[in-house]
């Protein structure tokens, strides 16, 4: 019978995202846990391991928020750094792949089941094209995937969230200078970020003591600060899905993907979405063709697995048979 696992990992500096699969399978779900610090995550990975042992480990796939470099990431969120040598070493195995948290999500993208995208930006994919994909969260992760050959993807790494922003309509330029008085040099992020739908209310006098969640809650209960500022941070992340779109000629479509735009799901301001999405002068007919979907789900992990398939599976030796020729 063949035996092995695979384990699969997205590591944010806060929390960690686990699952453990057979190599050509995608993960039917994880474990979400608590993971403020190295010695937490080592003790996780052990855990994760052992419960498995009997199978044994063929490799990992670990993904981080973050820049890798030269085999490191050192966590944006997070104040520790993961190492390909760390990893190795802990999980007891030489094959472990450490990729940029939004690689591993732009992997995962082609994978997506149907019923698990949302359209909200009206288009039809390109045939072999790019794809970006994007998600504002703890901060604004940015990739792209390129089609390699005929029947693969390049991943394509990017710190696009950290790039300058400014105002696009007049709405919007309280809530910049209200940021930039607070920050300095503003990005991207600042604004479409968990941090960054908290700070568009306060500009817009809704006060310091809102979350992202309790926010959307006002949302709901029909609070008109909170409806603006949730329409504001709709606007702009359609202008920033357009400028990726642009950046990564993403005729293949525009995936969004993270916790926060899972919880903002139907509250999202379409319209305003669209709008500056397609507001880009002389190629606003480029972009109106080009689908957006909001995807649910760890798209990280589902890539993640595809850096495995099932010809990596171990089988014992009265398994394999040798053909005489």
């Amino acid at each position: 019978m063949a035996k092995g696992s695979v384990l699969l990992a997205d590591v944010n500096g806060r929390d960690l995202a686990l699952a453990l699969v057979s190599p050509g399978e995608a993960p039917r779900g994880h474990r979400d846990l608590a993971c403020p610090s190295l010695k937490a995550l080592e003790e996780h990975l052990i855990d994760a391991v052992s419960e498995h042992s009997a199978d044994g480990l063929i490799g990992a796939a670990v993904c981080g928020a973050g820049p890798e470099i030269d085999g490191a990431i050192a966590l944006t969120a997070g104040d520790f750094t993961l190492t390909q040598a760390w990893l190795r070493a802990v999980l007891k195995t030489p094959r472990v792949s450490l990729l940029n948290d939004f690689a591993a999500c732009a992997l995962g993208a082609p994978r997506l089941a149907p019923s698990a995208m949302r359209l909200i930006h009206e288009g039809k994919p390109g045939r072999n094209a790019q794809i970006a994909v994007i998600g504002p969260n703890l901060g604004l992760g940015v990739a792209a995937l390129t089609p390699h050959r005929t029947d693969g993807w390049t991943p394509v790494v990017s710190e696009g969230g950290h790039i300058d922003f400014t105002p696009g309509e007049p709405r919007e330029v309280p809530v910049f200078e209200a940021l930039q008085a607070r920050h300095g040099r503003v990005s991207a992020e600042h604004f479409l970020s968990q941090q960054g739908l908290a700070d568009i209310y306060a500009a817009l006098g809704g006060g310091l003591d809102g979350s992202d969640e309790v926010i959307l809650a006002w949302v709901r209960d029909g609070d008109e600060t909170a409806r603006e500022a949730l329409s504001i941070f709709s606007a702009l992340l359609g202008a920033f899905a357009g400028d990726a779109a642009l950046s990564f000629a993403a005729r293949g479509g525009v995936y969004i993907n993270s916790p926060l735009m899972e919880r903002i799901d139907g509250l999202l301001d379409q319209a305003a979405f669209s709008r500056r999405f397609e507001d880009k002068g002389r190629m606003s007919a480029y972009l109106k063709d080009i689908p957006v979907y909001l995807a649910v789900g760890r798209c990280t992990l589902l890539g993640l697995s595809a850096l495995f398939t099932a010809s990596d599976l171990r089988y014992e030796a009265a398994e394999v048979k040798v053909l005489d020729c």
